[in-house]
């Protein structure tokens, strides 16, 4: 499934909005500021992503488990670094939320 979303998740990257990385995706949960869609890469450490299902869960935000990990997430947004999780934010021409039933 993770080469179907790959592409979304660059045009995403391109057209919408999206924060990359645990911290940030932790503070705009803390914020109130709601994205529309949390990503965890399937690598990332268990504290994080605890915290951050945690607060997806109260502020009612779907959880994405991507399937690979942070490096094939870093790859696909096409950035040279691990990407442990991810904030959509707006998902602008992409699909994503509707490849994953979430529209």
């Amino acid at each position: 499934m993770s080469s179907e979303i790959d592409p979304e998740l660059y045009l995403a990257l391109k057209s919408g909005s999206i924060l990359l990385g645990a911290k940030k995706v932790i503070k705009q949960l803390k914020s109130g500021n709601n994205p529309k869609l949390i990503i965890v890469a399937s690598n990332a450490p268990e504290s994080i992503k605890m915290e951050i299902e945690y607060l997806a869960k109260v502020a009612g935000v779907p959880l994405y488990q991507y399937p690979g990990k942070s490096i094939d997430m870093g790859r696909a947004f096409k950035k040279p670094f691990f990407v442990s999780a991810a904030a959509i934010m707006d998902e602008g021409e992409s699909r994503i939320l509707e490849i994953l039933n979430l529209e």
